[in-house]
């Protein structure tokens, strides 16, 4: 085993055969193990929350509420990789996806864990709006009923990761966002909601947990400064914009870019 550990205030890295550990030396929390060399599944290590171990959270939580918010402690973005691969295979096809951990890094670290923890497989995409978008992650989708769909999510919630005056919003715009509860992170280089873009979904600021969607069709401006985009379909849209409300979900594997 080949270990490299570099010491800073907040942050260990630690190479360890393959894989990257971000370690949040304050809070003593473990924040992710999420990329592979290959195309193999990534490890099950789960993603803890002030402690408590996210997988033993999963009580469905409803996506509309998101009174359980929890962080995850201060994850650098110059520690992480410009880019990491996300292969979502659905009864559709598979899409291929960048996600981009310097853009929104603890969304990233967030849902390559539940990948690895295989929270994903066996759900739905539980909405599919005709030229605009779909939208899948909630665990409630894996039954039959979809009376309840679209208001599960893994047990906590996290804060949003967007910078709205990269995405070009006015200081008018950005008040009357920021009225209605909305937090920024100037720090952070976002990327608008546009075609083939992966974001999360949300019930209002600060109530992300596992729900997300895939644009199909047309930039979605009327969306900026709402919702945390991270990452981009590179293969696949012919799939994402086939898939049909109802299609599964049969797993999502996170690895390397290198």
């Amino acid at each position: 085993m080949k270990t490299l550990i570099i010491f800073n205030t907040v942050i260990v890295i630690a190479l360890i055969t393959g894989g990257l550990i971000w370690y949040d030396r304050k809070n003593n929390n473990e924040l992710a193990l999420m990329t592979e060399k290959t195309t193999e599944e990534v490890q099950e290590t789960p993603l803890i929350l002030n402690g408590e171990n996210s997988q033993q959270q999963q009580s469905g939580q409803d996506q509309q509420g998101g009174s359980n918010e929890q962080t995850q402690g201060e994850v650098d973005p110059q520690t992480l990789p410009e880019t990491i691969m996300a292969t979502i295979s659905t009864s559709a096809g598979d899409i291929q996806l960048e996600l981009y951990p310097k853009v929104a890094p603890k969304t990233v670290i967030n849902f390559a864990n539940l990948a690895g923890q295989k929270f994903y497989d066996g759900t739905k995409f539980h909405r599919v709006i005709s030229d605009f978008m779909i939208q899948g992650g909630d665990p409630n989708s894996k039954d039959d009923d979809p009376s309840n769909d679209g208001q599960g999510g893994p047990g906590y919630a996290f804060e949003d990761e967007i910078n709205p005056k990269s995405l070009g919003l006015n200081d008018e715009q950005i008040a009357s966002l920021e009225s209605q509860g909305y937090k920024y992170n100037y720090e952070l280089e976002s990327m608008p909601v546009a075609v083939g873009t992966i974001a999360m979904a949300n019930s209002g600021p600060n109530t992300n947990g596992s729900q997300f969607f895939i644009v199909t069709e047309k930039d979605q401006p009327h969306l900026y400064g709402k919702h945390t985009v991270f990452g981009k379909v590179i293969k696949g849209m012919d799939v994402v914009r086939a898939t049909k409300q109802g299609d599964t979900i049969k797993s999502i594997k996170v690895f390397s870019a290198q």
